[in-house]
């Protein structure tokens, strides 16, 4: 990760916009005075990139400048080739934003689902970068106060670092999938070992000896039928010929039966049928009387109702006159209610005005009363400022006598006043009188004021009365109005006066109305229903001629010639006084009269009689006939011997011979093909179990993989030499800035410095001092960042940024040369490093980024 550009709008001590393009620099110096905001650079990347800040946390709404509503960090930065830039937002009061775009030719588009939520695009981040800020501010960035965390800090915080730096967490992904290899070759083998149990358990040479041993003996049976079954067909032939003329008699004698059976139902149905015939005519009867009767119901309801409706109109003209009475009830009230209120309004008006009256007569004595009280207050100050003048002469002539001039008007006295208690007395009598009489004014002003106050109240409350009346007399006359125009539309639709109470009068013809109307419908479903019931009655009666018909066509239609014409064919002669006829007598009229129909009856049940007698005599003849099956019966049972049981009929034999002929080659052919069928599935379920092994084998491979690339061995181990390779490159760069003292080693983990100059002793690097920590953190620090792409496994891993703020101060000059040259050679190998410092000298040697403090802001100037 390379950042390019960084943008900062009103970010600590950066008041304004202020935009830093870092792609003309390899390595590059920031300097400045205390408290200018140079370390508000690196803070400005990691607010950028994870929205947070080492000395704020995630508060970092207090980096606003100060009276700044908002502030804002674009960074623009480079990973494997790709450029992305993120601008992230936060507002003195309210929540952070942001947004990541990625760059597609010359312009920028958002970089897809979640870039513009804070948490999703902080974690994409993370993702591109492969670095979080912990492991980012410990190998890229450097700030103040974490410098040497990496060096002296916590060991497993400084193995995770690893972990994401090297790209380590493929480690553990490729444990989880050797793991889920090894776990689902072991189930599949699990499975198809199950499988196998299951579905190839008669695949055992046992199974394949006994079926074909099965297969040999049902082709021997077979041979043994098939010799039996030629000496039964023969015999079967023979008896053939002879069975083809009794089967020919048989089949006559089933017809003439049927046709006798037929007959005989013929002869029932019809008997049914005339019995039908009798009560569909009854009911017939029945129900063209019933519909006349109620044919005359209905036209009745029906002129009852037209009647009704002439003279009250119809339901919807009553329904809207009920309305119109219900208004006229509510407008009748209404007016009463108007009136009562007039009648109120009116009496609170006399009373308004009376209290007016009592109201201005008490005014009057108020004013009365006040103008009392202010002259008895003028006489009691009168009287005060007499005493007061009397007690102040005595005051003043204190010690003179008669004839001394007055201190006041320069006149000889003619008596001398004199101060005595009496005057004094005087004076506070006068001063409790005027005190009294200004109470006394002040409770007759009260008093007044009061009623004054009442008064325009009353005022108020007479005149609000009148304009309640005015309005009250108005309502009365609206009311008056609609009740008169309510009242003459509802005359309308009485056709003359209303009645005392309309509403009722109305509601009784719509009840009246109602009966009729239902009347008038129940009338005319009954109608219907007679007539339907009349309709079905004669369409059954209809029914009833139609079957007779039916079975009068059906029994002349029978094939009796046909029958005596095959009979004679076969030897069988008929006589002709014997021979069956269907000969019903005419009869006139409808076929569905019960005589009619008891005649045709009788003719059936005849012709039924001669069929059945000439059945009898085929049947007989075919009995006769049939009578040489028995020993080629006997001859055909010698011939088949022991191989299956006789049924004691020829052509059952001959059957039973051919059906287990081919049941014994069914079974032969079966059992040689379950003979293949085992051998096949023997070969298939060694197969399977050849897989089965492959698959266990595979299992155990895997598995053992898996705990190979457990974190606790192989991440372990790659940490453990990343630190080693680390404490050797770094103990390169330390003995150089040490002048020879100082070397780095690693164990367990944790990094031990090695003093040369002290006998080789090993100690802590936590017990180095300030200066020789820094150089120890810089060694590992520039170790790092060009150690890192060797010891990774993945790509992004690499750091093509470097940024230290801190320690060069401590340095002298011939340590500060040697950071210098380590400096130099690693931002030559095409990495951007920064440097944080106060050190004049060391920025002079790079390209400088100039930060100028104000009392308006700090500025960025970019030096040569």
């Amino acid at each position: 990760m390379r950042p390019l550009r960084l943008d900062l709008k009103n970010f600590t001590a950066f008041r304004g916009e202020h935009h830093l393009d870092l792609t003309p620099f390899d390595v590059f110096a920031v300097v400045g005075p205390t408290g200018s905001g140079k370390s508000s650079l690196l803070d400005a990347m990691t607010y950028a990139l994870f929205g947070y800040v080492e000395r704020v946390g995630k508060q970092v709404g207090q980096l606003i400048s100060q009276g700044q509503p908002r502030m804002s960090v674009s960074l623009e930065f480079d990973v494997d080739g790709d450029r992305y830039r993120v601008v992230r937002s936060t507002a003195s009061r309210g929540a952070s934003t942001i947004r990541l775009d990625r760059a597609v030719g010359d312009g920028w588009q958002s970089y897809g689902e979640g870039a513009d939520r804070v948490r999703d695009a902080t974690e994409i981040i993370k993702q591109l970068i492969g670095l979080d800020y912990r492991a980012f501010t410990r190998s890229v960035l450097l700030p103040q106060g974490t410098f040497a965390e990496f060096l002296t800090g916590d060991a497993a915080e400084r193995r995770q670092i690893l972990v994401d730096l090297l790209g380590l967490t493929l480690f553990p992904r490729l444990g989880e999938r050797a793991r889920g290899i090894a776990t689902e070759a072991a189930t599949r083998a699990d499975a198809d070992s199950a499988h196998v149990e299951r579905e190839y358990a008669d695949a055992t040479a046992a199974a394949l000896a006994e079926a074909r041993a099965a297969a040999k003996h049902a082709a021997a049976r077979e041979l043994a039928l098939a010799s039996a079954a030629a000496k039964v067909d023969a015999a079967a032939q023979t008896w053939a010929e002879a069975e083809r003329s009794v089967r020919d008699l048989q089949s006559c004698a089933a017809e003439a039966r049927t046709l006798s059976e037929r007959a005989e139902e013929a002869e029932a149905a019809v008997r049914t049928l005339s019995d039908n015939a009798t009560v569909a005519a009854a009911r017939l009867a029945e129900h063209r009387t019933q519909a006349a009767a109620a044919e005359k119901r209905a036209e009745r309801a029906s002129r009852d109702r037209a009647t009704a409706e002439s003279r009250w109109g119809r339901e919807a003209d009553l329904t809207a006159a009920r309305e119109q009475a219900h208004s006229l009830q509510r407008l009748r009230g209404a007016v009463a209610s108007a009136r009562e209120r007039a009648d109120a309004d009116a009496a609170l008006i006399a009373t308004r005005s009376a209290d007016v009256d009592a109201a201005e007569r008490a005014a009057a004595a108020s004013v009365s009363a006040v103008a009392k009280a202010r002259s008895a207050r003028e006489l009691a100050e009168r009287d005060r400022e007499a005493a007061r003048h009397a007690d102040h002469v005595a005051a003043a002539a204190a010690g003179l006598r008669v004839g001394d001039a007055c201190p006041i008007c320069a006149h000889p006295l003619a008596t001398t006043p004199r101060r005595t208690s009496s005057v004094a007395a005087e004076l506070r009598k006068a001063e409790r009188a005027l005190a009294q009489a200004d109470r006394m004014l002040a409770a007759a002003e009260r008093a007044a004021a009061k009623d004054e106050r009442d008064r325009d109240r009353a005022v108020a409350a007479s005149d609000a009365a009148a304009t309640e009346a005015e309005r009250g007399a108005a309502e009365v006359g609206r009311a008056q109005a609609e009740l008169k125009a309510a009242t003459a539309r509802l005359a309308k639709a009485f056709r003359g006066p209303l009645p005392p109470d309309p509403l009722a009068a109305i509601e009784e013809r719509l009840a009246s109305l109602a009966q009729l109307t239902v009347a008038d419908e129940d009338a005319a479903e009954r109608l219907d229903a007679c007539r339907e019931t009349a309709l079905i009655a004669e369409r059954a009666l209809a029914a009833v001629s139609g079957e007779v018909a039916v079975h009068v066509a059906g029994l002349r239609a029978q094939p009796v010639a046909a029958l005596i014409d095959r009979a004679r064919r076969l030897g069988v002669t008929v006589a002709a006084s014997r021979r069956p006829a269907f000969d019903p007598p005419e009869a006139s009229g409808d076929a569905a009269k019960p005589a009619n129909a008891v005649r045709v009856a009788d003719a059936a049940g005849r012709f039924a009689g001669a069929l059945a007698e000439l059945a009898l005599s085929l049947e007989e003849a075919g009995a006769k006939r049939s009578a040489a099956e028995t020993s080629l019966l006997a001859e055909a049972e010698a011939a088949v011997g022991s191989l299956l049981p006789s049924p004691g009929s020829l052509t059952g034999l001959a059957a039973d011979v051919a059906e287990e002929r081919r049941r014994a080659a069914a079974d032969a052919a079966t059992s040689a093909a379950d003979a293949e069928r085992i051998a096949t599935r023997i070969e298939a379920r060694s197969d399977l179990e050849r897989g089965i092994a492959a698959l266990r084998s595979r299992a155990v491979t895997f598995k053992a993989l898996a705990n190979e690339l457990r974190a606790d061995r192989i991440v372990a181990f790659l940490q453990d030499e990343a630190l080693h390779v680390l404490a050797a490159a770094g103990s390169e760069r330390l003995a150089r800035l040490s002048d020879g003292r100082y070397r780095l080693s690693c164990e367990d983990g944790d990094f031990f410095v090695i003093d040369t100059w002290n006998a080789q002793e090993r100690r802590s690097v936590r017990t180095l001092s300030g200066g020789e920590t820094f150089l120890a953190s810089l060694s590992l620090a520039l170790a790092l960042s060009e150690q890192v792409r060797s010891l990774s496994v993945a790509e992004r891993a690499r750091l093509d940024s470097l940024f230290l703020d801190e320690g060069f101060g401590t340095l002298d000059p011939d340590s500060l040369e040697v950071v210098v040259e380590a400096i130099d050679q690693l931002g030559g190998d095409g990495r951007l490093v920064g440097l944080i410092t106060h050190v004049r000298d060391l920025a002079e040697r790079f390209a400088r980024l100039e930060v100028e403090k104000s009392p308006r802001g700090s500025r960025l100037i970019v030096g040569d």
